[in-house]
């Protein structure tokens, strides 16, 4: 007895978690139907989509076109929130990828006449004029590192607007398919055709932003190209604070590696890694001192003469640090 009504518990137990793991799987077409149309009404584009391909699986032929119809208001209504709201891809974007192209090509134009100018007054035996030359270069690098910035923000874009393209591809065929299903729905046939107009101008501006993109790689090439011809030319105490990256990306560090400062160490580093030997700061070494001092009791000597013990007092004096 016990063993049945334990059986009887699970399979209950069991119905329960179903139906709230699936809320419309008691529910039929029309009901699946007029919940998805609700939702849609109140803005719940995710639940409506939910109930009104749910109501489709039902296989209920009446309630088919005005399914179809409703989820075309749907995914075109994800697609839209995708761009922002906007029912267009924002053409400050291709603007913008086009704006660097062509800063691009007048900074390139501008270092290779720097570097015709060097070339001249070295072959004249004429001090080169570094000044404009300097200043070229730190422009074509600013340009450079905006552009390799810019880049991966565009593929974004680009992959956001491709998914905005399935979703208004789907939304024609939903439109169109209400329209075929029930030829008096003319306002399913209207909306296909409006998003297929939206469709064709979102199209043609994410293939140009797509070509402005594969167009700033190739810039790149050619950008960091006269970039290091520029620097070759230029003596390190006249290049400009650009032409070190600040990180640690060797692609962006125009300066050959027999020519590169080392990198500044982070408070982090300090430490040091275990085992290696670390040298101490002037401030840290008198700490130190006086933290003997007064372990001790006394003066320890901060320097040696001629190879011999400090005698404690102060050392000879002499250029540069004391310990």
């Amino acid at each position: 007895m016990r063993t049945l009504l334990a059986l009887l518990l699970l399979a209950s137990a069991a119905r329960a978690a179903e139906k709230v793991a699936d809320p419309l799987a008691g529910l039929d077409a029309r009901e699946l139907h007029n919940r998805g149309t609700q939702r849609l009404a109140e803005g719940d584009l995710a639940g409506a989509e939910e109930a009104l391909r749910a109501s489709l699986g039902r296989d209920d032929d009446t309630l088919r076109p005005p399914a179809l119809h409703n989820l075309g208001h749907v995914r075109f209504g994800k697609g839209k929130e995708g761009l922002g709201g906007r029912t267009a891809g924002d053409v400050t974007e291709l603007s913008i990828a086009r704006s660097y192209l062509e800063a691009a090509d007048a900074d390139i134009s501008d270092m290779k006449d720097q570097i015709e100018l060097l070339d001249k007054a070295k072959a004249e035996g004429r001090e080169p004029d570094y000044v404009p030359a300097t200043a070229a270069l730190g422009g074509g690098i600013n340009t450079y590192r905006t552009i390799k910035k810019l880049i991966p923000k565009e593929e974004a874009m680009v992959t956001k607007r491709s998914g905005v393209i399935a979703l208004w591809t789907r939304s024609v065929g939903d439109f169109r398919g209400a329209h075929e299903l029930d030829a008096a729905d003319a306002q399913g046939k209207a909306n296909a055709e409006a998003v297929e107009e939206l469709l064709r101008a979102l199209r043609r501006e994410t293939a140009a932003l797509d070509e402005a993109i594969e167009a700033q790689r190739k810039k790149l090439e050619e950008l960091r190209d006269v970039i290091r011809e520029l620097v070759k030319r230029i003596p390190d105490d006249k290049l400009p604070p650009e032409a070190e990256s600040g990180d640690e990306d060797e692609e962006e560090d125009f300066l050959p590696p027999e020519r590169r400062k080392p990198k500044p160490r982070s408070g982090s580093d300090k430490k040091g890694e275990e085992g290696k030997e670390e040298k101490m700061t002037e401030q840290e070494a008198r700490g130190s001192l006086e933290g003997l001092k007064n372990e001790f009791g006394r003066k320890m000597p901060a320097g040696q003469q001629d190879g011999k013990g400090g005698s404690g007092g102060k050392p000879k004096d002499k250029k540069g640090k004391d310990y």
